[in-house]
């Protein structure tokens, strides 16, 4: 399904489309994806997805997307003798490289800052402190490093008004994925939040993987790393030999 076809999908369409796959869970929220898996193709561009649901009774709904989790280095660059290179670093460890955040309005008026962290909602920020030994004081400037750089990227994000509630019972959001989105699974959590209180959570896995061409030869390179170096010197030599033929004449 297009991106423009989720963008103008009626709410009929929804509520058919909520009544007729398995959705995760009946009861206070009924949720469903457009999509459960993201394949990546060598053309791969990036892509939406459309979440949509419903909900019982009146409230606030927060959709938050992470994964997969992994260690993150982060490096400071120093100028040494007129030189930049890499100086002190902190690692990360299991770290979302993807995390956004979408409500129906601003967090803070939701419900108070304890509650959402105790569910891991924060601002598209996270709070890396349990992630690293490294104190406060040497950590903060790193993580605001890494989380700055992601943002740029397009891996993380926030936006307090991603979520469109209509008729007090249906809602929907989309969800961008850009064309460096890494593969393996993602976790998808829907919280819905009654005057400040949490009233109903739902979680599901949401998979990206690559497919085709690009999939057959990153797998081959991790599976068979030694061949595959061989293979790439042999490829490089004789690319290098013909260049060098075709010049010469």
């Amino acid at each position: 399904m297009s991106a423009a076809r989720l963008r103008i999908l009626p709410i009929s369409a929804t509520l058919l489309a909520l009544a007729s796959s398995p959705c995760w869970a009946a009861g206070k929220l009924l949720v469903d994806l457009s999509e459960e898996e993201i394949a990546i193709t060598t053309g791969f561009t990036g892509t939406e997805l459309l979440l949509f649901g419903a909900k019982e009774e009146r409230g606030d709904v927060v959709v938050v997307l992470s994964g997969p989790a992994r260690d993150a280095v982060v490096r400071r660059r120093e100028r040494v003798a007129g030189v930049w290179v890499n100086g002190a670093s902190v690692v990360f460890r299991g770290v979302p490289v993807y995390y956004r955040v979408a409500s129906n309005r601003p967090l803070k008026e939701i419900a108070p800052p304890e509650i959402l962290s105790a569910n891991g909602i924060t601002e598209g920020t996270l709070d890396l402190a349990g992630t690293t030994d490294v104190p406060a004081a040497q950590r903060v400037p790193f993580q605001d490093g890494l989380i700055r750089n992601r943002t740029r990227q397009g891996l993380y994000g926030y936006d307090p008004s991603g979520v469109a509630i209509q008729g007090d019972l249906l809602f929907r959001t989309t969800a961008t994925f850009p064309a460096n989105v890494p593969t393996g699974p993602y976790s998808v959590n829907v919280y819905l939040f009654d005057r400040g209180k949490l009233a109903a959570h739902r979680e599901s896995t949401l998979v990206v993987r690559k497919v085709g061409l690009g999939a057959d030869v990153f797998n081959f390179a991790h599976r068979q790393s030694t061949l595959y170096g061989v293979i790439a010197i042999v490829v490089a030599v004789f690319a290098g030999w013909l260049a060098g033929v075709v010049f010469r004449r």
